[in-house]
């Protein structure tokens, strides 16, 4: 073998491997599309988020919630899941209030399913006056 048919080898071996490696990287790409995400917002007087690793269509997602107060004014906080069906519909899932007063938080682990689906999610988070809504925000992932 010619010391030209040896580097041409050489090359074609190298730019095989190299090739290789870059399939390998694209078709791991997606498992990063996995992890953990956060929608958060923050309104007046009130900051929460819901933290999930769901990602995708299905009927149930898991999740970490957190309502925090942070204004010294008397009211109280309240924050929720949020998700859209298949059919884009919205669905308002039950509020957690945070009653313990300014800097505090309520922070607690819950699911949801709707058989219809899931393909959206967020958080909405809210300051109350008893079960007066005084203002909120929303933010979805």
């Amino acid at each position: 073998m010619s010391l030209t048919q040896s580097k041409l080898r050489r090359t074609v071996q190298l730019g095989g491997t190299a090739l290789g490696a870059m399939i390998l990287t694209v078709a791991t790409s997606n498992a990063a599309q996995a992890n953990p995400m956060q929608a958060e917002c923050s309104t007046t007087g009130a900051y929460g988020y819901v933290y999930s690793d769901f990602y995708g269509a299905d009927t149930r997602i898991d999740f970490d919630m957190t309502v925090y107060d942070s204004l010294a004014d008397g009211h109280h906080v309240r924050a929720r899941l949020i998700t859209k069906d298949v059919n884009g519909v919205r669905k308002n899932w039950p509020w957690h209030a945070n009653i313990k007063g300014y800097n505090t938080s309520l922070d607690l682990t819950s699911y949801a399913i709707n058989q219809s689906g899931i393909f959206d999610w967020g958080v909405q988070v809210a300051r109350f006056e008893g079960d007066t809504l005084l203002n909120s925000c929303t933010n979805w992932i």
